[in-house]
């Protein structure tokens, strides 16, 4: 059974990058990190990171410390309850200063080849999986092995694109908004599948339908039609016999009890018997009826709601990602108040002490109004921050 998957990178993707990470205490988790891996793991993603570590070839750090620091990473995501399936590193860089790690190796980004490792080795499906990563040499390694990319594009960390780096599918400012589009993704494959699902069972309900008309194809009356004109053949033959003895009577005969009765036969019955007139329209009706049930499965109906959910969730995310920016509340617009009346009391006091005739009471009285005004400001601004 095949999974699919999350390669993430690590440096300015999880965690900040300060440089070359030599100590455990340097690993700080990125904002909302925690929150955006819990929701790809709600959403069935393993969670697996891969990245190049060059500083084990220039001695900056060993792989005992590296392990250490992945170590921290993890006890750090499992705080806020998120685990990683695996991680996957690659020390060698040609221009290394350690001998054993000095060599150019397939696992290095761009080359796919920690991808197609974790793949092997976890089951993992690459074509139902993606690449988050802050680099183009991420998104290189992405499409190479095959799976759909996203590149992160850090505010203040402008990425440099050479002529041979591919395009990524996708961009995102942080992880939290990889995931949203990863979700959207989600949510368009499966409306699609739906859709698919749907066309296929009405297409199959009105196979079955199409033979119905051509059940009336076979035409038995043509061959009773063949079957008068073999009588009118025969009744010609013996006026033929007469027209020996008198050929102009014989022929007025034969044109009129021939063509003349046979169509009465058919018209005379309806005349005198009124019952089968409103039977005949009965399997016209019933045909017109199933004539008007067949368009009932109203694909552009279900098309038109599929576009109105598409266009609902798209508003609830633009409003969501406003929400996320939007730091205004109760607490907030009453300290603004409150601090305008501070700012009054004060410039008041003043004006009461350049006075003469104001005396000392009511200069102490106006500063001690702003004092207070100033408390409550700093209790409301309090209250705005556990609001959050």
């Amino acid at each position: 059974m095949t999974h699919k998957a999350v390669f993430l990178d690590r440096d300015d993707t999880l965690i900040s990058d300060p440089g070359y990470i030599s100590d455990p205490a340097q690993v700080k988790l990125l904002p909302h990190v925690g929150q955006s891996l819990s929701m790809l793991k709600k959403m069935g993603y393993l969670l697996v990171v891969v990245t190049n570590q060059s500083g084990i070839a220039r001695g900056i750090v060993t792989e005992q410390r590296l392990e250490q620091i992945h170590h921290h990473l993890k006890k750090l995501l499992a705080d806020e309850g998120v685990y990683l399936d695996a991680i996957y590193y690659c020390p060698y860089h040609p221009d290394g200063t350690v001998e054993q790690y000095t060599l150019e190796s397939d696992l290095r980004k761009p080359q796919p080849g920690m991808l197609l490792k974790a793949a092997e080795e976890l089951e993992i499906d690459l074509s139902q999986s993606w690449m988050i990563g802050d680099s183009y040499r991420d998104v290189a390694a992405g499409t190479r092995a095959g799976c759909r990319t996203i590149l992160l594009d850090t505010p203040g960390k402008p990425q440099v694109r050479e002529p041979d780096d591919p395009e990524p599918d996708k961009r995102a400012v942080n992880l939290r908004e990889a995931v949203n589009i990863l979700r959207m993704f989600e949510f368009q494959q499966k409306a699609q599948a739906a859709r698919s699902m749907r066309q296929q069972a009405e297409a199959q309900t009105t196979e079955p339908e199409k033979p119905e008309p051509e059940t009336p194809t076979p035409q038995p009356p043509s061959e009773p039609k063949a079957t008068p004109t073999d009588s009118t053949e025969q009744s010609v033959s013996p006026t033929a016999d007469e027209q020996s003895e008198t050929p102009r009577p014989q022929p007025m005969p034969a044109e009129t009890p021939t063509t003349e009765d046979k169509p009465r036969t058919f018209t005379q019955p309806p005349e005198t018997q009124p019952g089968p007139l409103p039977q005949r329209p009965t399997p016209d009706t019933t045909q017109d009826v199933k004539s008007i049930h067949e368009p009932k499965p109203e694909i552009p109906s279900s098309d038109k709601t599929h576009q109105l959910l598409e266009e609902i969730l798209h508003r609830v995310k633009i409003k969501h990602r406003y929400d996320q920016y939007s730091e205004f509340s109760v607490f907030m617009l009453l300290a603004w108040l409150v601090q305008v009346l501070a700012v009054f009391s004060l410039v008041v006091s003043i004006w009461f002490g350049l006075d003469a005739d104001r005396g000392v009471d009511s200069v102490q009285t106006m500063i001690g109004y702003a004092v207070a005004l100033q408390l409550l400001v700093i209790a409301l601004l309090l209250m705005h921050d556990k609001s959050r």
